[in-house]
């Protein structure tokens, strides 16, 4: 399994983990306070400002590495990425809108951290693939 599974596998885990944790609160148990936000504030927007500039970044450099010969290392994107640009825009957009979904979600179930960690943790690995396909131009 080379570091980009592991890396992968271990997000998920994480992620997977933490919204185990989450289920288990009783909602006699959640405070009403200033943890209540709405979903369009100035840190999601800054949050997922960033991780689509970091899919952004992503696409283009796994584009261009692309079409110099190179492959696609991620099993899940292998498919889509190597079928073109048109797959690589539904595979990097998907992933964008995926975290948006995600975290609406998480943030209308009251999960607020988790919420705002699921978008560090995918930015997190869209900034991962972009150091990588940086270092292996």
């Amino acid at each position: 399994m080379g570091h980009g599974e592991r890396a992968w596998v271990l997000v998920s885990l994480l992620v997977l983990c933490a919204a185990a944790c989450a289920q288990g609160q009783k909602p006699e148990d959640a405070v009403d306070g200033p943890s209540q936000h709405h979903f369009w504030d100035r840190t999601n927007k800054a949050l997922f400002s960033v991780h689509a500039g970091l899919e952004a970044a992503d696409f283009g450099i796994t584009h261009h590495n692309l079409s110099q010969g190179g492959t696609e290392l991620n099993p899940m994107a292998k498919a889509l990425c190597e079928s073109g640009t048109a797959g690589q825009v539904v595979f990097f957009g998907g992933r964008t809108v995926s975290v948006l979904g995600i975290s609406y979600f998480l943030h209308k179930t009251g999960h607020h951290k988790l919420e705002r960690a699921f978008s560090v943790l995918a930015s997190g690995d869209s900034a991962y693939g972009v150091t990588y396909s940086f270092a292996h131009r």
